[in-house]
């Protein structure tokens, strides 16, 4: 009778067995489910690593609320230096001295023109307050 037991023992744990292959072809079946559905395995408890898409937007919106909130500029001064946007100097005047630098590092290309055109056709339609003060 020990006998008996002892196989049926044997019989119990290659029952219990995994297959390794099989194991990780469900690791990666889970891994994909788990892309495809972020909300649903977060609402599951699992934890989710962001693809660099969410990484980066994450990144930006964080660094845009910290760092690019509108600047108040006085309208006029701010329309005229416009004139010489081909070099950033309006971005420098509002504060945004990232931009300035980047409209100066490509002004020889000459697509700081178009983009002094866009940030100009923006700025032009804002309403001044009593002080003559618009946010850019």
């Amino acid at each position: 009778m020990g006998k008996g037991k002892k196989k049926a023992d044997q019989n119990a744990k290659k029952d219990q067995r995994i297959d390794i292959k099989q194991m990780i072809a469900l690791q990666e079946e889970l891994d994909e489910l788990r892309r495809a559905h972020p909300e649903a395995a977060r609402a599951a408890g699992a934890e989710v690593k962001p693809n660099w898409f969410e990484r980066l937007s994450g990144k930006y919106l964080a660094w845009k609320e910290k760092y690019g909130l509108p600047k108040p500029v006085a309208r006029k001064p701010y329309l005229w230096l416009h004139l010489l946007g081909i070099f950033g100097v309006h971005q420098f005047y509002a504060g945004h001295w990232v931009k300035g630098l980047l409209y100066l590092a490509i002004c020889w290309s000459g697509i700081t023109v178009g983009l002094t055109l866009l940030d100009w056709a923006s700025s032009f339609p804002k309403k001044a307050d009593e002080n003559g003060i618009i946010l850019v």
